[in-house]
């Protein structure tokens, strides 16, 4: 086993990511071969089925991966083995979970990814920090799982990790050490230590090898400090060029060569032993099962179904019988029984269009699946594009059937079975065929949001040629090629046609000639739409085909010509691993490095294989055609004043590193304001939920989360609140800071006592909470992060003492030199883990409370930056604060800093007490915590302890009723009563805190202002947003005034055509509105832990949602008419652009709020999204533009009141119409407006009437944004 160590940055993924041919771009010098006849990857994330168990999920996995020749027996033998060795029997049965399920816990989940990555036995496996984000005691469960792994066949093992606990450590063999791309340490582990030794650097004997090691590679020496003005000698800190020279030149270093006839890009990848056929077969099943199992997906889609199958029956109840004539020869127009048919028709054709957009995140988290697993081998590209195609055809036919058998006899169409069938078997094409449309965007895009953004585009093209909105005739001469490209023209031709020739009304030929289907047969339709779903399908598997990949090996720095990137699927006949590596650099560029394979002191047991190999070439020439520099230093290193190379931990170097005398030193003349602070007092807390099915439940159905739970935080004080995973930390936390969510499912009890009080407002107005996540808006610098954060906290305060607030909090926290630096997020580089850590601590602690809460703030980071944030919280209670924080395996440096140790198990105190005294306390029960033994660390031992893995191994409650007998339990009750007087006469409630009745620290106007201001700010400084929407628009507004140019014609397609560019109108800047639901979603949780900590309320934050969106939504709306308006044809006159403007504006601003209400009323992304297409759906059917008003029955007379877009619609038509002598020629101009008017239901009515009913939408959507941010709430603590 190789461990691949370093700080953050250093480039472990990078180089793992190279030997395992994961690069998808780059330059790589050198060779990487490797003959193993298998190997995996596991990644640092975990990616599974949620609804399958632990066993159906390593049966498939062997079904894909191992043989086809393999017997039933053979395979749960290779899944058993597993379930054993990776300790996982005892959870088989058990669901694998997700976000929205619960499942196994965290150490299990990464034992079975790794679990199903090795279900090959591979030779040679790679591991990406397996780690990260687990406690002490199961990163031992998980690493032991791998070293047993590791022992038993065989097998090479090179893995990623950083802050190993000291037994983890020693499951290694070997050690390759990086600092900022540069190997300054390759050999066996235990001798890494002794070599930083003879370099001159000390090591206190408790400190972790694993912690100090990394030290060296960050720029720190253990215990002490950086002085800038300090020159570093050979003894001090060197940088990573020195320490890799000093290595290269030292006994430790064994350079080996490579074989000069060795290819460079040979790498025999994993090769699937299966043909097409099984993987399809074995993915088909797993995607059957998966589909069964998911109700919460089926059941939605049954009830949209339903939903929107009754609704369209309803509004065209009994209006598809076509008992009398269909064209009125008058007025050479169809009648409303003709109008309604064709109508419900395009109606049909419309929803089986966007019914599957809600697929389309479900679509991209099946993708990030699939890319993994094929990357991994466990199949290719074709049967995966087999099972998509078929898998979820059950599903979408049986929901199908509800739609059009609910739409079909309400309507009262012709109740033949030709009708019947063809229409069933038409829709159900165009349902198809959607849904490919849906794969082939998941597959072509980068995110749902582009895929969500693209889709209304597609929509508006496909349905405006489906000859309904334009007649076929009347296309412009430079699109009449698109109705043969719209697959909906073809569906709707058919079923028009179907429909009125088996029905035969009268005049109906009048009908099929208006629209140009008189020369048409219906099973032509059905000819050209499946091979139409055939090729999007195609075109699918072609999307879903891997990329190219981009790396460009050459073979050694002084190569001329680059050797193609390619792999090599012959595999050896060896079962063992061997890997030669020749890498002068990875990341583009740097010097010769070397992991070479050596015996080590601790060797394994005689018959491991050789370690893998990693080999180089001594050649520092560059080719010629290389963009690197030969002098280039790796990845910027920092430079001095003078031009030298700066330590990296030095304070002005691109990596600072600070200790608690760095913070001490840098903050020294700051000077907080002198408090007494808070100390808070809990005794006998008792803390229950409502779970009658879980076994551990009492007998009243009530599981005991807490029990007895009993401590003290003094002013002054860090206090940490430490135990195994379900120990109940974060939980005693959240109650301490009153964020737990309390209802009738719970019961809390017990002494909670703030300077001997109860909790109250202003108490808790003097308190932070630190969640563990950093919740930050990515576009904002540091600087506006903290001045935003100071103007919602901060109380009476103006605006240079907001500054002043933000650059002392900023030097405490050691951030002051990056305040002008992007936050960053995923899409959006920024600072590192540790600043944006820092960061979250500043923005928490800006208006200088007296207790701070903290839930994991060292969660994903390494031992150096988890010892830089929690001094940096030292720091801060050394000005009288108060802190509580929630920690897991903290190293011994970072563990002294806390004053106070409150240890957990099973929801009960096992300990609390000073730090330094725990580990004594429990050698009185028979634990031996070494103190003399190297990296010995007393946090790692007690957790070990209250989780029962530590001999002589006490069951968790034994150890807490010794607690309840000890004698520091009963000093801690001798103490309660006297402790809590003192808290009641050392300060008073209300002083240096907020004043009686103030609910926020800021008023309403402030908090306004502020959060309308951090909007702008957010979206001036995100360009790309703007600039998607500009292009959108434009290419809209281009795409429509093209195909509507002129609106030339007979006045009877003129006034459909009209009508059908209004409709579309107001259908874009509606449908345009929903990428706004991700963003609100983006906002939630920052918006819920805000809201948390009282730094405003509901109605501020309602009040200025959409105030940056708002302006965008009216001036893309404006680029849109100033574009369309003109091309189209309309009125030629300013009143009727303007009011054009002024409606279109005020729809899309309707459909903006519309989302915003689904967004915060919905529970997730997807149920959001979901919901947007079936309920505009109601909007659109009441429209009055696929069904005239005066056909609805009386009892649905008053419906189209509630729809926006009825009043946008009719004040369009309106506007564009009335009085229009080119469409309505003179002298008859009114009475034919007139029959128009009735016929549509507008007639009456003034075009400034829509106006109010506009505004008053937009009111009712408001209305229920601020009842669901008041009411309901999905954040459950």
């Amino acid at each position: 086993m190789i461990a691949l160590m370093g700080p953050s940055g250093a480039g472990k993924s990078t180089l793992l990511d190279v030997l395992a041919n994961r690069k998808s771009e780059g330059t790589i010098y050198g060779g990487v071969e490797n003959r193993a006849e298998s190997s995996c990857y596991v990644m640092q994330s975990d990616c599974h089925i949620g609804n399958l168990t632990v066993l159906e999920t390593l049966e498939f996995a062997s079904l894909l991966r191992n043989p086809k020749s393999w017997t039933k027996d053979q395979h749960d033998s290779r899944v058993n083995y597993l379930l054993t060795s990776m300790g996982l029997s005892h959870i088989s049965t058990s669901y694998v979970g997700s976000s929205f399920t619960r499942g196994i816990s965290g150490g299990q989940l990464k034992r079975l990814s790794i679990a199903v990555e090795c279900i090959t036995l591979p030779g040679l496996i790679f591991l990406d920090e397996p780690t990260s984000g687990l406690d002490s005691s199961i990163s031992i469960e998980v690493m032991s799982a791998v070293r047993k792994l590791c022992d038993d066949g065989g097998r090479a093992v090179i893995c990623t990790i950083h802050q190993p606990s000291i037994d983890c450590f020693e499951m290694f063999d070997d050690l390759l050490l990086l600092s900022e791309g540069r190997v300054i340490y390759e050999g066996p582990r235990n001798k890494a230590v002794q070599y930083f030794n003879e370099l001159g650097y000390q090591n206190d004997k408790d400190t972790n090898p694993a912690d100090f090691i990394c030290e060296v590679a960050g720029g720190m020496v253990c215990g002490g400090g950086m002085d800038p003005n300090v020159s570093y000698g050979e003894s001090h800190i060197k940088s990573p060029r020195e320490l890799e020279k000093l290595f290269k030149s030292s006994n430790y270093h064994t350079p080996v060569t490579i074989d000069p006839n060795s290819n460079p890009k040979s790498r025999n990848m994993p090769k699937n032993p299966n043909n097409t056929f099984t993987q399809f077969r074995t993915l088909l099943n797993r995607g059957m099962l998966t589909n069964k199992r998911n109700t919460a997906y089926r059941n939605s889609q049954i009830i949209k179904n339903i939903i929107v199958g009754i609704l369209a029956g309803v509004i065209f109840y009994q209006q598809g019988s076509m008992s009398t004539s269909v064209w009125n020869t008058t007025t050479d127009f169809p009648e409303s029984a003709g109008y309604n048919v064709v109508s419900i028709l395009y109606f049909a054709i419309l929803y089986s269009i966007t019914g599957n957009l809600q697929s389309i995140p479900m679509l991209f988290q099946q993708k990030l699946m699939f890319v993994r697993e094929r990357s991994a081998g466990a199949y290719t590209t074709l049967p995966y594009w087999m099972c998509n195609s078929l898998v979820n055809l059950p599903l979408i036919i049986g929901t199908h059937i509800l739609f059009t058998n609910l739409t079909y006899w309400l309507v009262g169409l012709p109740a033949d079975p030709v009708t019947v069938g063809y229409m069933f078997l038409n829709t159900l094409m165009v349902n198809l065929i959607s849904f490919y449309f849906s794969q082939l965007l998941a597959a072509s895009c980068s995110s749902s949001q582009v895929a969500l953004a693209v889709f209304p585009i597609l929509f508006m093209f496909l349905s405006n040629f489906a000859g309904f909105t334009i007649l076929l005739d009347n296309v412009q001469a430079q699109w009449c090629w698109a109705p043969y490209v719209s697959f909906p023209r073809w569906a709707y031709e058919g079923l028009v046609y179907v429909t009125f020739d088996q029905k035969k009304p009268e005049n109906y030929e009048n009908i099929l000639a208006y629209f140009g289907f008189d020369d048409w047969e219906a099973m032509y339709s059905i000819c050209i739409l499946v091979p139409y779903a055939v090729l999007v399908n195609f075109w699918v598997l072609y999307a879903l085909m891997p990329p190219t990949s981009k790396v460009r090996y050459f073979k050694s720095k002084s190569e001329d010509q680059i050797v193609n990137g390619g792999r090599n699927d012959q595999r050896s006949d060896s079962r063992s691993s061997s890997l030669a590596m020749n890498m002068e650099s990875f990341a583009n560029a740097g010097p010769p490095s070397s992991l070479a394979s050596r015996p080590t002191s601790n060797q394994r047991p005689t018959d491991l294989p050789t370690s893998p190999l990693l080999e180089r070439v001594e050649n520092d020439t560059i080719p010629e055609d290389s963009e690197v520099e030969p002098s280039q230093p790796l990845l910027n290193a920092p430079l001095s004043p003078s031009g030298s190379e700066l330590p990296v931990g030095n304070p002005e170097g691109r990596r600072g590193s600070w200790s608690v005398d760095d913070f001490k030193r840098n903050s020294e003349n700051i000077q907080l304001a002198t408090q007494r602070g808070l100390n808070v007092t809990f005794s006998s807390l008792n803390y229950s939920v409502h779970a009658p099915t879980n076994p551990k439940a009492d007998q009243n159905g009530m599981l005991h989360i807490l029990s007895s739970v009993e401590g003290r935080a003094a002013s002054g004080e860090m206090v940490a609140l430490m135990g195994a995973s379900g120990a109940g930390k974060s939980t005693l936390l959240d109650i301490l800071a009153g964020r737990k969510t309390l209802d009738k499912t719970t019961t809390l009890d017990g002494v909670l006592l703030f300077n001997g009080a109860p909790r109250s407002r202003p108490i808790m107005r003097r308190s932070a909470y630190v969640t563990q996540d950093n919740v930050h808006l990515a576009s904002l610098t540091v600087r506006q992060t903290l001045e935003f954060a100071a103007s919602l906290r901060m109380e009476s305060s103006n605006k240079e003492e907001r500054r002043e607030r933000v650059l002392t909090v900023a030097k405490m926290l050691g951030i002051d030199k990056i305040l002008d630096n992007r936050v960053g997020g995923e899409l959006i580089r920024g600072i590192s883990g540790g600043q944006l850590k820092r960061l979250s601590i500043a923005v928490e602690i800006i208006s200088l409370p007296e207790l701070i809460f903290l839930d994991e703030p060292t969660t994903g980071l390494d031992s150096a930056i988890a010892h830089e944030v929690m001094s940096a919280v030292r720091n801060l209670a050394n000005f009288n604060r108060t802190v509580i924080c929630t920690i897991h395996q903290p190293p011994p440096a970072t563990f002294r800093l806390f004053d106070k140790l409150l240890l957990l198990a099973n929801g009960r105190t096992c300990y609390y007490g000073d730090v330094d005294d725990a580990p004594l306390y429990f050698n009185k029960f028979g634990y031996v915590f070494d103190e003399d033994k190297v990296g010995s660390n007393p946090a790692e031992f007690v957790v070990a302890v209250a989780g029962g893995f530590e001999k002589p191994n006490l069951a968790p409650d034994r150890l807490c009723d010794d607690y309840m007998a000890s004698e520091s339990h009963m000093e801690f009750q001798e103490q309660l009563t006297e402790n809590l007087e003192s808290d009641r006469n050392r300060t008073g409630e209300n002083q240096n805190g907020a004043k009686k009745g103030t609910t926020y620290p800021s008023s309403l106007g402030m908090q306004c202002y502020t959060l309308a201001c951090r909007q702008i700010v957010k979206t001036a400084q995100d360009k790309r947003p703007l600039i998607a929407g500009i292009m959108r628009h434009i290419v809209v507004a281009l795409f429509y005034g093209s195909i509507y140019r002129d609106l030339k014609g007979s006045p009877n397609p003129q006034i459909l055509e009209r009508c059908s560019l209004c409709f579309f109108t107001l259908m874009f800047v509606t449908m345009g509105q929903q990428q706004n639901i991700p963003i609100i979603f983006d906002e939630r949780l920052l918006f819920y832990r805000e809201r948390g900590a009282k730094v405003y309320g509901n109605f501020s934050y309602w009040l200025t949602g959409g105030v940056s969106v708002t302006p965008l939504t009216l001036g893309w709306v404006a680029i849109f008419c100033a574009i369309l308006y003109p091309l189209s044809g309309f009125r030629k006159d300013w009143e009727s652009a303007i009011f054009f403007y002024i409606i279109a504006a005020l729809t899309s601003l309707c459909g903006l709020f519309y989302c915003q209400m689904l967004a915060v009323l919905s529970p997730t992304q997807q149920s959001a999204i979901t919901l947007f297409p079936a309920t505009l759906f109601f909007f659109i059917s009441f429209a009055g533009y696929i069904v005239q008003l005066p056909s609805l029955p009386d009892w649905l007379s008053q419906v189209p009141n509630v729809s926006f877009l009825r009043w946008g619609f009719q004040a369009l038509v309106i506007n564009e119409l009335e009085d229009n002598t080119f469409v309505f020629p003179a002298p008859t101009t009114e009475v034919l407006y007139k029959a128009f008017a009735e016929q549509y239901g507008i007639y009456g009515y003034s075009k400034w009437t829509s106006v109010p009913y506009l505004a008053i939408n937009m009111g009712v959507f408001r209305l229920f944004t601020f009842l669901g941010l008041r009411y309901v709430r999905y954040e459950k603590r």
